[in-house]
């Protein structure tokens, strides 16, 4: 058994926060305000049994002993798991920790304590520090509603892993990757531009040509209209599409894999790749059309794409 407190950790994750759902079973883990993953968890066999209120973290255990039945920290049997959060709550102990009964999380199990799965006590158990603010409640809430993780995602093309500089940030939001629109272009050696007068957004190569309404299901292949799946989001001057928007768009295989964050294109044959970038060999329509979508965006009464 060991303990851990540690000042300059406590200092280096002074902005960390947990909040708890004992409703809805879910444990959020925050950092400098935002979202950054959401667990299921086992709170009390009755709502009483699992405190409500804001409580801190005030020790860490590594392979925690369970005294009740003198089984030792490690064992396999040990239903404390292989860490332990220990709670501020009056009338404990209670604590965060780990399980070996993996079937109980998402219920109503336990006699007080938040159960995890294992592999998340030991990701959570990494990133807090003694003194983090908890949060448990009980309300209707869904902490995952609106989820958005900014973690970059790795998008490849044909197998092959793209450098993307910063004009093309990636995001999940509720699992659902999001892709810049004109890094999809790029790769698809495909025009964008912008018909401010028609809200729509032009997209054109030799064999393909279609329209995207901005934040709407309604577009055009080849000028016959469709129904997308999920309308094209606009955010901060980027339009985004998710897997089944490019996939509908242009009929090529996407694949998303969310536990590692790849986003997979693959497409039968290499696409020519074309500067984002005005040329000054080009004609000047092509360079109005490659820059057209950024200059737009500041004059369309806000709109973006």
């Amino acid at each position: 058994m060991s303990f851990l407190i540690c000042p300059s950790e406590a200092k280096a994750q002074q902005n960390s926060m947990i909040i708890i759902n004992k409703k809805t079973n879910q444990l959020g883990f925050y950092q400098n305000g935002n979202l950054v993953k959401v667990f299921p968890v086992a709170t009390g066999r009755q709502r009483s049994f699992t405190p409500e209120g804001q409580f801190r973290i005030i020790n860490k255990i590594v392979n925690p002993p369970y005294y009740k039945q003198n089984i030792p920290g490690g064992s396999p049997r040990n239903p404390l798991g292989p860490r332990w959060l220990g709670l501020s709550a009056p009338g404990g102990p209670y604590g965060i920790h780990g399980n070996n009964n993996p079937n109980s999380i998402g219920t109503y199990a336990s006699a007080g304590c938040i159960r995890l799965h294992n592999q998340d006590i030991l990701w959570l158990y990494d990133q807090v520090a003694v003194g983090t603010p908890v949060i448990i409640v009980w309300n209707d809430t869904d902490l995952k509603a609106g989820f958005v993780d900014n973690t970059p995602i790795k998008v490849y093309l044909n197998k092959e892993l793209l450098s993307l500089d910063d004009q093309y940030k990636t995001f999940s939001r509720d699992n659902r990757p999001y892709i810049p629109l004109k890094l999809v272009c790029k790769y698809l050696n495909c025009n964008l531009s912008w018909d401010e007068q028609a809200n729509v957004i032009n997209l054109q190569s030799q064999d393909f040509m279609a329209e995207l309404r901005p934040n709407s299901q309604h577009a055009s292949v080849y000028g016959q209209a469709i129904s997308l799946t999920e309308p094209p989001l606009v955010l901060e001057g980027t339009t985004y599409l998710t897997k089944s928007t490019i996939e509908e768009l242009f009929h090529i295989q996407v694949d998303w894999l969310p536990e590692t964050r790849e986003f997979h294109l693959t497409m039968n044959i290499s696409p020519q790749v074309i500067s984002q970038e005005p040329n000054s060999a080009g004609s000047e329509a092509q360079q109005q059309n490659e820059v057209m979508p950024e200059m737009v965006s500041r004059k369309f009464y806000g709109r973006k794409i």
